[in-house]
């Protein structure tokens, strides 16, 4: 079966064939659990990514009962998440919990922190910077930020900020901190729902081989990316919002979001 990626639900994705995929879910976001009782109409394999420093504290929130929720493009969640400490877009641990015990749910791996850098490497499709990204990195002199590109800090090298300059990030220390990531977010699952997940969605949409040998070293065995990926190891995925017909409202196709959590280079990084 062919596999869907999808970042926040709305009502008008329940109108597709959904049953014809497998449906793939990245970030960890509330409207995942919410629409839990439509998902299971589908009949589709379920498989949940998650961004686990995202996850919240907290009760389960009432599911669907007939009153859908307002959409959020990735870009206005990582934005109220990234740079206000809002998570209510996120799942809590107990939504998670309910989700790990559904029957034809797998929770799969999205990194820790799913942080970005500052990195040489331009995405083959430059596309406008969304602006929670560029607030991130305010701190440091645009001078230096010129002609660099804010992407994923685990697919890539890129650069560190210390002692007012920017210096490329050595092979060691950024295959340190890929390791770090990973142990906090496996650390995570099995502290809190008690499982070690072996399926891992790049941040982004961003791969390198440095990252995939990481990961391997981890136990992880499958890996989702983009739509085309280059590396035989990654394994394609669809945007769901491809699937809505022209001109329909919020079919923005590729476009939406990109510059959110799930988004990224469409054609990953070799």
């Amino acid at each position: 079966m062919k596999r869907l990626m999808i970042h926040d639900l709305r009502p008008e994705y329940f109108d597709l064939p959904l049953g014809d995929y497998v449906l793939t879910f990245d970030d960890g976001l509330f409207s995942h659990y919410y629409y839990l009782p439509l998902l299971r109409r589908c009949g589709s394999p379920l498989l949940f990514f998650l961004a686990t420093a995202l996850v919240g504290e907290g009760p389960a929130r009432p599911p669907f009962a007939g009153r859908p929720l307002p959409y959020r493009t990735p870009a206005e969640y990582a934005r109220a998440a990234f740079l206000a400490g809002d998570r209510r877009d996120f799942l809590t641990v107990e939504e998670a919990r309910i989700l790990a015990r559904e029957k034809g749910v797998r929770l799969g791996a999205h990194s820790h922190f799913h942080a970005v850098g500052l990195t040489d490497v331009a995405p083959r499709r430059p596309r406008p910077v969304s602006p929670w990204r560029v607030e991130l990195f305010a701190g440091i002199p645009e001078e230096l930020r010129r002609g660099l590109s804010i992407r994923s800090r685990l697919a890539f090298a890129g650069f560190v900020f210390e002692n007012g300059r920017l210096r490329p990030r050595r092979e060691a220390e950024w295959r340190a901190d890929i390791r770090r990531d990973t142990e906090c977010c496996l650390e995570w699952f099995e502290r809190r729902l008690g499982v070690r997940p072996d399926a891992y969605a790049f941040p982004f949409n961003e791969y390198s081989p440095v990252l995939i040998e990481e990961l391997e070293r981890y136990g992880f065995r499958e890996f989702y990316g983009p739509p085309r990926p280059k590396d035989p190891r990654v394994l394609a995925r669809i945007d769901i919002e491809e699937l809505l017909p022209p001109g329909r409202p919020g079919a923005e196709a590729a476009e939406r979001g990109r510059g959110g959590p799930g988004g990224g280079d469409p054609a990953g990084v070799r």
